[in-house]
């Protein structure tokens, strides 16, 4: 376990109703939003014919509208508590649906750069990933364009990729074995896997914070 991960994990437990409550309630919103169009998009075909790949489109438009804007609210939520700003979680989720025009572009630019590299023996892809981690908190902290902040990630974070792929690694094995030991005593159910999910995604979004404070903050200093 890395000093970072320490760090972040601290600053992850103590914030954790704040940060989860975020988390959650869009989380919900989500669901709830699907279950409102599904009706309406598929109001003419049977339940029981309705499987994933059928909305699977639907499940596709809501993550791309709705994915961004919970990016960048949470982007902000951590950054205010950070700072000691107190901010709500409205007010976050405002700063989030104000800056979706530029979190949208820089959303589908950095998947479609990681998947590119996935397509090359998947190395390429995890290196491009370490390379852009900080893509949206320069969209949304520094008010940078995709592009601006694709160009300035790749610059903060050169010779950096093995010190924040340590951290996400062992975030991942913490989960696979929480996901294991959940299994083995037949207690992994979709509502306790959904809950997981956007745990590890929170926690995942405080250690890139932590990054970002390391490398852009400390050098701007």
């Amino acid at each position: 376990m890395t000093k970072t991960f320490k760090q972040a994990f601290y600053f992850f437990r103590i914030n954790l109703v704040k940060i989860l409550a975020y988390s959650f309630a869009i989380g919900i919103f989500m669901a709830l939003l699907a279950q409102l169009l599904i009706p309406l998009l598929f109001g003419g075909t049977p339940t029981e014919e309705l499987d994933l790949e059928t909305i699977k489109p639907l499940i596709q438009i809501v993550h791309l509208l709705v994915k961004p804007i919970y990016m960048g609210g949470l982007i902000i939520l951590i950054y205010s508590i950070a700072k000691e700003q107190n901010r709500g979680v409205f007010s976050c989720l405002l700063s989030g649906v104000l800056r979706w025009p530029y979190m949208v572009l820089a959303y589908v630019l950095v998947t479609l750069l990681i998947f590119a590299g996935m397509m090359f023996f998947i190395l390429p892809g995890i290196w491009l990933f370490s390379r852009l981690f900080l893509v949206p908190y320069l969209v949304m902290l520094k008010n940078q364009t995709p592009f601006e902040a694709i160009v300035n990630s790749f610059q903060y974070t050169k010779g950096y990729s093995l010190t924040i792929l340590n951290d996400i690694v062992f975030l991942i094995v913490i989960f696979m074995l929480l996901i294991l030991l959940l299994n083995i005593l037949q207690l992994l159910y979709p509502v306790l896997l959904v809950a997981l999910l956007l745990i590890f995604q929170s926690m995942a979004y405080v250690i890139y914070y932590r990054h970002y404070e390391i490398l852009v903050e400390t050098s701007e200093n």
